[in-house]
């Protein structure tokens, strides 16, 4: 299943699940493309999610500029720490307002959302830049393992797969253009 990120799946993740996944109206399953295999979007589906299937197994890219190496993975940590810190502003200061495969109104209208409904926390490991591109655009693969917890019912929910970060580079830095995420099959452990 892929999704074009996180903060979609965190929200119907605890309390009022079926109201808030009405509200989001961006499920994982409303994103996907037609199953016909003919169709250009359901191809390009069907390759993103074996390029992030298949990311974990790449090397970190060879010939990243040690200050653009430092940048990129600034941008990233700013990506997870500010989300953990529920940090709007910091947060959408690294989105990119020409994102790819979302819209920058609906991240900043889910955020807020998550912010301001559950307790989400991500954690990251195995975090490498697997593709860079002239100094304009850079992948970022992680395994993140979100756990999301309604403070009204303590019902908490963890979640992990496996993600593609793709940065474009802007005049004031490196912004987050398309979110690639694989969740792991099968693994919903909802605890109360």
């Amino acid at each position: 299943m892929l999704g074009i990120g996180m903060s979609t799946l965190l929200l119907g993740a605890c309390g009022s699940d079926e109201e808030k996944k009405e509200e989001n109206g961006n499920s994982t399953e409303e994103v996907n493309p037609s199953e016909d295999p003919s169709t250009d979007e359901a191809a390009s589906l069907n390759q993103m999610t074996q390029i992030v299937e298949d990311a974990g197994a790449l090397e970190e890219a060879e010939g990243i500029p040690e200050e653009e190496k430092t940048a990129i993975n600034g941008a990233f940590n700013q990506y997870i720490d500010a989300f953990n810190e529920e940090d709007y502003d910091s947060y959408m200061s690294v989105i990119s307002k020409t994102p790819v495969n979302f819209k920058y109104e609906d991240e900043e209208r889910y955020v807020k959302q998550i912010f301001d409904s559950v307790d989400s926390k991500r954690t990251v490991e195995n975090v490498k830049i697997i593709n860079y591109a002239n100094g304009k655009k850079a992948d970022v693969y992680a395994e993140i393992e979100a756990t999301t917890k309604d403070p009204n019912s303590d019902k908490e929910v963890t979640r992990s797969g496996k993600q593609v970060t793709v940065f474009h580079k802007k005049e004031d830095g490196w912004k987050v253009a398309a979110i690639f995420f694989l969740a792991t099959e099968g693994e919903e452990g909802a605890t109360e």
